[in-house]
């Protein structure tokens, strides 16, 4: 285990206040920079990248740290090896090792959900007025209308049947605050499982018996969330891509000494564990704009790359999802779920396949194809000329142990319920000129 992970993995301990155990592994690079994988498949640790989600490693970086490979997670569209020999695709013949359908990445998502009291209002549809009102009379004012936690449990309930479609998604749900003050817990209302039926009617048990109340915990909700997903990891109880998929419609009313730790802290250590943070700001959370647009960067989903997570000014910030000023808070927060729900790195990350033969895999030797359904295969080059929402093709993710389809690549695939993705190692990567 590496000083580095050691020292993250008591910084995220502390931070839960000793309820957390920080998952740790190695990181299996060998000292000649070879690029090749361990051989034991890929790591449970996470990424050390800590940038961009989709960002690449240097050229040493490695896949795998010989703890077994993947755990867990459903194949995607197939899983079965075969003898690269017996396809015939062009020229893979004479050097192909072996062709193998590529399997998704196990996805992890908790949501963490605020139930305070101001969600009990209408909301404003960009009325400044009726917004400023809702914080001290957190009140429907037209019962006729739907209240923001309606259109929050309406929205969860889109994306949970979006999510449903996919077979390597885990969903769990925790609410804050736990009581009608400050109270949060480490753990969530409904646990981290398999989204099937079952899971969905706990999830939808639990909303639909929860009325708004109480104030806005937002770091002790996060942190002990966080603390939550690494114990987890440490247990070997999850494996794959880890999301936090945070909405509120506030600022943090109850420790606002706790975010300092949190912005500098806890969300970058959650991301080097591969735990990712999404923000939704609500109407209501215009002041907390600086603070959630600060958590987006930091963990890993920010808007775009030159967005604004300056912390100058309360209420300026552009790298979460901000609905302050939606027209249509039901229209805008359903379409930030539902992309959220089809991001990349849920349909279109796929493991680096364990070699057959033993040893490790050389990273410069793999290649993907993409055969859409009832139509011909065809090459997918490797595509380092632009960040991966732009690239045509596909990269390797910031640790080396998954590959992410990109750009319109992605796409077509999540699109194509017929189509079919190998990996086939053995023959130097095709990359795009």
């Amino acid at each position: 285990m590496s000083l580095r992970r050691v020292l993250v993995a008591a910084s995220l301990s502390l931070s839960a206040s000793g309820l957390v155990g920080a998952c740790s592994s190695d990181s299996g690079t060998d000292d000649d920079g070879s690029g090749n994988t361990g051989a034991g498949g890929s790591s449970k640790g996470g990424s050390d990248g800590g940038g961009a989600p989709n960002g690449e490693a240097g050229a040493g970086a490695q896949s795998g740290g010989g703890t077994g490979g993947s755990q867990g997670g459903s194949a995607g569209k197939g899983g079965s090896t075969s003898d690269a020999g017996s396809d015939g695709e062009g020229g893979e013949q004479a050097c192909a090792t072996t062709r193998q359908e590529a399997k998704l990445a196990p996805a992890n998502l908790l949501f963490v959900i605020d139930k305070s009291g101001s969600m009990n209002c209408n909301p404003p549809e960009g009325d400044e007025a009726l917004n400023a009102r809702c914080a001290n009379f957190p009140v429907k004012e037209d019962p006729s209308l739907p209240s923001k936690w309606e259109v929050t449990t309406e929205a969860l309930a889109n994306a949970l049947d979006t999510l449903a479609l996919q077979p390597n998604v885990r969903v769990g749900m925790n609410l804050f605050p736990r009581d009608s003050s400050c109270s949060v817990e480490a753990s969530p209302n409904v646990d981290v499982a398999t989204l099937d039926a079952a899971q969905r009617e706990s999830i939808g048990d639990v909303l639909s018996e929860t009325s708004p109340a109480g104030e806005t915990p937002i770091a002790g909700a996060t942190i002990l969330s966080y603390a939550h997903l690494s114990e987890a990891l440490r247990e070997g109880e999850l494996d794959g891509n880890i999301f936090v998929v945070l909405l509120t419609d506030g600022a943090e009313t109850c420790k606002e000494s706790e975010l300092p730790k949190l912005l500098e802290e806890d969300v970058p250590n959650a991301r080097l564990f591969n735990i990712r943070t999404f923000v939704i700001g609500a109407p209501g959370s215009e002041n907390a704009r600086s603070l959630l647009s600060q958590m987006a960067f930091v963990g890993g989903t920010a808007s775009s790359a030159d967005c604004n997570h300056s912390d100058a000014a309360p209420d300026e910030g552009d790298c979460h999802f901000d609905m302050t000023t939606s027209a249509d808070f039901a229209a805008d927060l359903d379409a930030a779920l539902q992309e959220i729900s089809r991001t990349k790195v849920l349909s279109c990350e796929f493991e680096v396949p364990e070699n057959p033969d033993g040893g490790g895999v050389d990273l410069n030797k793999v290649n993907v194809t993409f055969q859409p359904g009832g139509g011909e295969v065809e090459e997918i080059p490797k595509d380092t000329s632009a960040e991966c929402d732009e690239a045509a093709g596909w990269q390797y993710s910031a640790d080396r142990t998954k590959i992410v389809l990109c750009g319109d690549v992605c796409d077509r695939v999540q699109d194509d319920a017929e189509g079919q993705v190998r990996i086939v190692l053995g023959c130097p990567t095709i990359e795009v000129k």
